[in-house]
Formats: structure tokens, sequence, C-alpha cells
């Protein structure tokens, strides 16, 4: 079960933006684009200012155009080049300063770097710890690997960043508009190699590398005292069951801080049965429930029937842990996986 989650070739831009909307609107009524470029950061200083050097914006570093990533990305012209998880090769004239993003990891990492999505798909992203409630960004309708192109042309982005495995079969339509990049991470060095070519794809390498080397040194902090308890991340529903084995971000992070034993097979996100967990009968689970509704009930309550469930330690010390199941699912990007490594590491110290 895979969570709602070539030879090489050079993408180029089909038709112009200009060319894409009209053909869009050809086909059908569309909305008003909503989302403006940044203003200009860069202001004159006003005849007070001039006159007192202690009161010049251009003093202030804060204000500083040049500690802006958005301005970094604008104004370097250097081609850039890069080869997504599918094997294609994205080519961009200068470093893009307006990335849609049809998947959450694509906007954790800009994030990181300091920049906002032009558009996004996953309502997680107007969390306060990601983009924000009052990002300026378009909301890309329509079901997970189907989604509206229409709304991604509309917020005239440079390029494109979706899931592989999901979006691929929206490149040729994308591509009207901007190349799109796909990206497939088996493990959290993955997402920590991701957030450095989003850095050169945007033109913010160098605060790219630092958050980077920040979190893999927490990481590897966190290795250095690891614990010998066995964990779990599973998630679904019951008689949906599934395991972020080692080949994911989040089991692939689990293994480093404790044993975590569970291999990743064909599938990166297993299929499981609750006679399966209690063979390996771990001593915490981390519990995601997938609900269309907010107040759906824990998956630990939904199992707490089954008497195999109920005979787990896990179960019988209450060290089941419900947690954030957007942020552990589809986030995939340092900022969700250090909110992970969080849960996890305040789970152990009180074990």
């Amino acid at each position: 079960m895979r969570k709602p989650t070539r030879p090489a070739v050079t993408l180029v831009r089909l038709v112009p933006l200009a060319t894409a909307l009209a053909l869009l609107t050809a086909c059908g009524s569309g909305t008003e684009d909503d989302g403006a470029p940044p203003a200009d950061p860069t202001t004159a200083a006003t005849a007070d200012a001039a006159a007192d050097p202690a009161d010049d914006p251009a003093d202030d570093p804060a204000d500083d155009p040049a500690d802006d990533p958005a301005d970094d990305a604008a104004e370097d012209g250097v081609p850039v080049s890069v080869t997504d998880d599918t094997g294609a090769e994205i080519t961009l004239d200068q470093p893009a300063s307006r990335v849609a993003c049809l998947t959450m990891m694509c906007v954790d990492a800009l994030t990181e770097v300091g920049l906002t999505p032009v558009a996004y798909r996953d309502p997680l992203a107007l969390d306060e710890r990601y983009a924000g409630p009052g990002a300026d960004m378009r909301e890309v309708t329509g079901g997970f690997g189907e989604e509206n192109v229409e709304d991604v042309v509309l917020s005239e982005p440079d390029l494109v960043i979706g899931l592989a495995g999901a979006q691929d079969g929206l490149r040729d339509a994308v591509e009207q508009a901007a190349p799109l990049y796909l990206v497939d991470p088996a493990s959290w060095q993955d997402s920590v190699a991701f957030l450095r070519t989003v850095g050169d794809l945007t033109g913010t390498r160098t605060l790219a590398d630092e958050r980077a080397d920040a979190f893999t040194e927490r990481v590897e902090a966190a290795a250095a005292d690891r614990s010998d308890l066995t964990l779990l991340s599973m998630y679904g529903e019951p008689g949906s069951l599934g395991v972020d084995t080692v080949g994911t971000p989040v089991g692939s992070l689990l293994a480093e801080v404790a044993d975590y034993p569970w291999p990743a097979g064909s599938d990166p996100f297993a299929t499981v049965a609750v006679e399966q967990v209690a063979k390996v009968d771990p001593d915490i689970v981390f519990a995601q429930a997938f609900s269309a509704s907010e107040d759906a009930e824990p998956l630990s309550e939904r199992l707490a029937a089954d008497p195999t469930w109920a005979r787990l330690s896990a179960a019988r010390a209450d060290r089941v842990v419900e947690v954030e199941a957007d942020v552990w699912a589809t986030g995939r990007g340092t900022i969700s996986l250090g909110l992970v490594l969080d849960e996890v590491e305040a789970t152990l110290a009180a074990s």
C-alpha cells in the first residue's frame, strides 16, 4: 500500500505561458490570479534618512535585499540543470523564484530557504510551521495525482515540484507552463539531499546547506544516544494498516534512534496485519489515523477491541502515541522530520 503520496531528457517550455493560459481559457472558465509577484524590497532613502546616516534603511542588514532568498534567486542569472528522481533532466535559464508545489515536501523545503510557493495542494502548507495561514498562494484543486493543471498555470510558476509515482501523469500538461521536477524520497538522507537540490533550483544553496547540515547534525546527535526500545510507525485504519518501513523518510529516521525492525520490501509503505505487529511486539507505537473527518477517532481506540492488539506490550503499557498524520505522512521534508524527531525523542525520554 503506497501512502497518499527513463532516459534523461531536457525539459523546455512547450509554449509560452500566455499561450498556455489562452488554451486553458478556451477550454473552460478559470479564476483571476490572486497571487501578485512580491514587491521590490529595495526602496529609496528619504531625505531625512539621507541627512542622518544612522537612520538610513540601507544601513540596516535586516533590510538588505541581498539577504532575501527570493531576491538572490531572481538576480542570479546562471542556468541551472538537475536530474529529478525519475531520471528527467530539469533545465532552467536561471534559478526559479516562483515555485508551485504539488507535494508538501516542496513546501517544506521552500520554507527552509525562506521562500513561499506560488501554489500548494496540501492544507498543511497553511500551517504556521510552514508557509503560514496568511501566505499568498493559489490552492491547486483536484484529487491526488489528478490535480487541476489550470490552477498550476494560473499561478505563473517558473518551476513545479511534485511527487514521483503519483503525479507523473501530469508532466505533459504541466510543462505547458513550467518544468516539472518529481521527487521520490526513500530515506531521511534523501530529504536532506532534496533540500540542497531546492537550494540549487532557487539560488538559495548556501541557506539550504545550512539547514541541511543542521538537521543532519541533529540526527547524528540523536543516533549517538540510540535507544534499545523497539519502535513502530503505523497508519491507516482497522483492516487497512500500513507501516513506514526503513525505505521511507520516517522509517529510516526512527531506525537511527532506536530498534526499528521493519525492512523495506517491494513497497516501502508495507501493508501489515495486527498479527504481524504482534510477532515483533514493539515497545512503542506511533499511530497515524487517516480520516476525512477532523474529529477522527484515534487509531489505538479503533483497534482496542482487537484482542491481539490489546496484548501488545505498547498497548498494555499505554505507549501507543497518536501523532499528526499529515506531518508524519505527507511532510517528508526536514521541517516535518524535525517535528517527527521531536515527538520520538520526547516519547523515548519519558519511557
